[in-house]
């Protein structure tokens, strides 16, 4: 996956992103901004109500809370991939090339592990409220199974990006630096 700072190294021209990067720099971002917005918008549509008008609306937490877990879920392999993880890398900046790549391989390892992990916990919870048919609490009645996809699917997300942090460090890359300015330099 490369990112849109990388130079061909044949013309030294910028390359073109893969379909991955635009797939989740564009559609997955802008589908997790519309439902971050959406929380948004519900949220101060129900303070509004509260401090104005003396009404709640029931549903207005429980969207709030679906809207949000979505919205982590599929964003937490792009920020990876944008560099926005924190990562505290002192230690390993002062080993050689060589030890450093294999903090970077066990890092990798370790990532592709939690997430493996973390889609192997999940699915059980989403099969049982499938069998279940368990709905959400408010009058939305929505089903939970469909709501608590977002761990799986995060899950898959989050193990995309370690798995490209695998091959770009046997490529000998540094999967996890910095693509901008961080920390003081802000």
């Amino acid at each position: 996956m490369a990112s849109a700072t990388e130079r061909d190294e044949e013309t030294g021209r910028p390359s073109r992103p893969g379909l991955w990067h635009r797939f989740e720099s564009g559609l997955l971002l802008s589908g997790a901004t519309v439902l971050f917005l959406s929380a948004t918008v519900i949220m101060l549509y129900e303070a509004v109500g509260r401090a104005f008008l003396n009404t709640s609306y029931f549903w207005a937490e429980e969207a709030v809370r679906y809207l949000m877990v979505w919205a982590f879920f599929l964003t937490v392999g792009a920020a990876g991939t944008a560099g926005h993880h924190i990562r505290t890398d002192l230690l390993v900046e002062r080993l050689g090339r060589r030890a450093q790549q294999v903090c970077h391989f066990l890092a990798s390892l370790t990532g592709l592990g939690f997430s493996g992990v973390l889609f192997y916990a999940s699915l059980p919870q989403v099969q049982r409220y499938y069998t279940m048919g368990m709905m959400t609490e408010s009058n939305l009645d929505l089903p939970l199974w469909a709501l608590f996809l977002a761990m799986p699917i995060g899950a898959v997300l989050f193990f995309a990006y370690y798995l490209s942090c695998l091959l770009r460090t046997l490529k000998g890359e540094n999967p996890f630096a910095a693509s901008g300015p961080t920390g003081s330099e802000l």
